[in-house]
């Protein structure tokens, strides 16, 4: 083989190494480029795992707190439960004293009674006593102490109708007390059958807002499921992501090292062609 075509076959490899040259310098850019935005996706999940880490803490933390409210709902309810037994007990004693009153009220009829009997006797006791002082003053002398009996009776007649009377006042003074009372009474029963309506809706709201707790207690339970699932799962793509970037940069970092080998053979084979050239003049001299 001649110079010339000794030079020629180095003028192609010299080209066919400047186009590896270029093939492999493309490369190793795309394999930087690639291996930047591996970088950046890392960041990016890291980034996301803290912000998945503060979720999942934040949701713990409410779920925490809901727990709480469920327990002061619970208390709310035992509470309500409680008062309500204390309203239906003193609503009993209510409906029992008014029962009372009302047998008073009859008993007090009946007393009435007997003090009008009474002064109905008294009455005609005085009537009799006073026919009989009438007589005792038509038989003279010898009716006289008759007449000081008669007199007596009809004193002690009079007496007994104003004992009767002072008793009978008492007795309509107790049993207007005792009406009002009973009054009193049934609009204490009805204040309170008011109340235990009340209690019952606001139990009612209670149970309402428990069982709104519970649902968000579940679901908050789902949530953390899913978050410890998707962090578990997070995990193992950043893992992956870390591998395909250690991989990038290895192969940024080899095709770095063929490009700077390939420009050395491009710089030996410069050299060659240069000691080619002069040959070929000292040989034509």
């Amino acid at each position: 083989m001649g110079l010339s075509e000794l030079k020629s076959e180095s003028s192609g490899i010299y080209n066919s190494i400047n186009d590896i040259n270029a093939s492999v310098s493309h490369l190793a850019d795309l394999s930087m480029s690639e291996n930047h935005e591996a970088n950046h996706a890392t960041n990016l999940l890291h980034d996301f795992r803290s912000n998945m880490e503060e979720l999942a803490l934040n949701v713990t933390n409410v779920h925490g707190q809901v727990l709480d409210t469920d327990k002061v709902a619970d208390n709310g309810i035992v509470s309500i439960e409680n008062l309500d037994t204390s309203l239906n007990e003193l609503q009993h004693m209510f409906t029992v004293s008014t029962k009372t009153i009302n047998a008073l009220v009859s008993k007090l009829e009946s007393v009435n009674m007997i003090t009008d009997s009474i002064s109905q006797i008294a009455s005609q006791t005085n009537l009799l006593s006073l026919n009989a002082a009438i007589e005792a003053a038509r038989a003279g002398e010898a009716g006289k102490g008759f007449s000081v009996v008669a007199g007596e009776v009809r004193k002690l007649a009079e007496n007994s109708k104003l004992a009767v009377q002072s008793i009978t006042d008492i007795l309509e003074e107790i049993k207007t007390d005792i009406i009002q009372a009973s009054e009193a009474m049934n609009s204490g029963n009805s204040a309170l059958a008011v109340q235990h309506t009340s209690l019952s809706a606001t139990k009612g709201s209670f149970n309402n807002i428990k069982s709104s707790i519970e649902e968000t207690i579940d679901e908050i339970t789902t949530c953390i499921g899913n978050l410890t699932t998707a962090s578990s799962k997070k995990d193992d793509v950043i893992d992956c992501v870390e591998k395909v970037n250690d991989i990038a940069k290895k192969n940024s970092d080899l095709t770095q090292e063929i490009a700077f080998k390939l420009d050395t053979q491009s710089d030996s084979l410069d050299k060659f062609n240069d000691t080619l050239d002069n040959l070929s003049k000292n040989i034509s001299q």
